[in-house]
Order: C-alpha cells, then sequence, then structure tokens
C-alpha cells in the first residue's frame, strides 16, 4: 500500500501536472479574472519550474552533505534505478541515472572498493525486472570477476535497499564491521545515506566533488523543458526524506 501510495505522491507533486491543471481549469471558469488569475499563475509557475538557475541552487542546498571519507572500503553499494523496464539481458536501455554504474566501475578499477552489491528489483508497481541481475552480468561483460559481485533483487524501495542489503552482507560474512561506500544519484544521496546508517553497516555516501560552477546565459534567460523533471525528481525525494522520517525509517 505505501509503495502504491508513493507512486500516486509522486504524480500529484509533479509541477507539471500543477501548470496543465492550472491552464485547464482557466478554460472552463467562468468568471473572467478568475480565468486570468490561473492563466498568470500557471504562466509564473511554468516560468520558475523551467529555470535552471533556481533549480541549480535549490539541488545544491538539497545535496550539500559533509561526510568524513576513506581511501578504502570493503563494498561499494550501488543503488537501482538506472534502467528502463524495457531493457533485457542483451539489450539494456540506460536512464539519466547511469552516472552511478560509471562511477561504480571507475571506483572499482582504483581498488577503492573491493567489491560491488546491486540493490534493487524494480520499482515499477508491474514489472518483475530484476535490475540487479541483469547489471550483474553487465558488469561481468565489462571484466569485473563473477566473485567480486553481489546482487540483492528483493527490494523495491530506499527503505527495503538499507534492510535487504543489510542482512544480505551480515548473513553471507557473518560481520557487523562491514566498511561500505553508498553509490547513488546526489539528489538521493539525503535519504538513502539516512536509511543506511539505520542498519549494521558502516556506509559513507560517494560525493563526487565538482569544483567547477559553469553558468550559462541560457539558464537565466530561457526556459528549459528538462529542467520540470529534474524538478519532479527532487520534490520526490524531499516528500520521500520527510516521510521516511514521519514513519520512523529514518
Amino acid at each position: 500500500m505505501f509503495f502504491f501510495l508513493s507512486k500516486v505522491i509522486s504524480f500529484i507533486i509533479d509541477p507539471f501536472f500543477w501548470i496543465i491543471f492550472l491552464f485547464l481549469t482557466a478554460v472552463f471558469h467562468r468568471k473572467i479574472y478568475k480565468r486570468k488569475k490561473k492563466i498568470k499563475t500557471g504562466l509564473l509557475l511554468l516560468i520558475l519550474f523551467s529555470n535552471s538557475l533556481v533549480y541549480n541552487f535549490v539541488n545544491d542546498l538539497w545535496c550539500n552533505l559533509h561526510y568524513k571519507s576513506k581511501n578504502h572500503y570493503d563494498f561499494g553499494i550501488l543503488l537501482g534505478g538506472m534502467i528502463s523496464l524495457t531493457s533485457t539481458e542483451n539489450n539494456i536501455n540506460f536512464s539519466s541515472n547511469n552516472d552511478r554504474i560509471l562511477n561504480t566501475l571507475d571506483l572499482f578499477s582504483k581498488k577503492k572498493i573491493d567489491k560491488i552489491l546491486i540493490t534493487g528489483a524494480s520499482g515499477s508497481l508491474t514489472s518483475e525486472l530484476k535490475e540487479s541481475e541483469i547489471l550483474k552480468k553487465y558488469f561481468i561483460k565489462l571484466g569485473i570477476p563473477d566473485s567480486c559481485i553481489f546482487t540483492e533483487n528483493k527490494s523495491k524501495n530506499t527503505y527495503e535497499n538499507a534492510r535487504c542489503s543489510d542482512k544480505l552482507l551480515t548473513d553471507s560474512l557473518h560481520r557487523n564491521d562491514i566498511s561500505c561506500l553508498l553509490i547513488t544519484s546526489d539528489y538521493h544521496m539525503r535519504r538513502s545515506i539516512a536509511c543506511f546508517n539505520k542498519t549494521n553497516l558502516k556506509c559513507h555516501p560517494f560525493i563526487k566533488k565538482n569544483e567547477i560552477k559553469h553558468f550559462d546565459l541560457e539558464w537565466i534567460i530561457l526556459p528549459q523543458s528538462n529542467v520540470l523533471f529534474k524538478w519532479k525528481i527532487l520534490f520526490h525525494e524531499m516528500v520521500g526524506h520527510f516521510t521516511y522520517i514521519a514513519m520512523g525509517y529514518i
């Protein structure tokens, strides 16, 4: 039930939904002054939520985490959500979150992590896609030894990612001092590390420093359609984070 409700809420908090709702209700409203008010509000929201500069400012505040890091970890825990539901073992369609995969491969090649745990089944209500199993075979094709890859394919949300990963590693290794580097997207890290800190695993977040800030005049002047989608993801994370607090998950 909680999983279903999270999908409904994710739809409702989409800024594009608000904008379309305002425009549609304006069209069918009888009173002209209220119609104009709804159209003006819709346009204001469209300008605000399609502006990259505004989004980047809020996103930077949300993603600003301070943790001490180590040079080496037993495991890199890679959270799912990187391939589309149409993917198969022989034809993987990556999503916009595929930077998680690249970061994991880079960390393994630099020997900063000894092994990799890929956690997560499909985050869909209907799909039976086992993302972790597909990615494991993909990693093996890239030369990572089978013995260095663990998979967890039962979890369907961040809370379950943490619980199932904890159980799998502690049961497999019979240790409770396993050092782990958590690898996910920057906007998802705040909720993820809070969930994993509730387990027996000794986790640090992987935070990729980006010292160079590039500002383009287009960010300020021109609306960017892809920014609307980014806001949806960020709002989903914010609502998810505070919902997890209310539920006692973090």
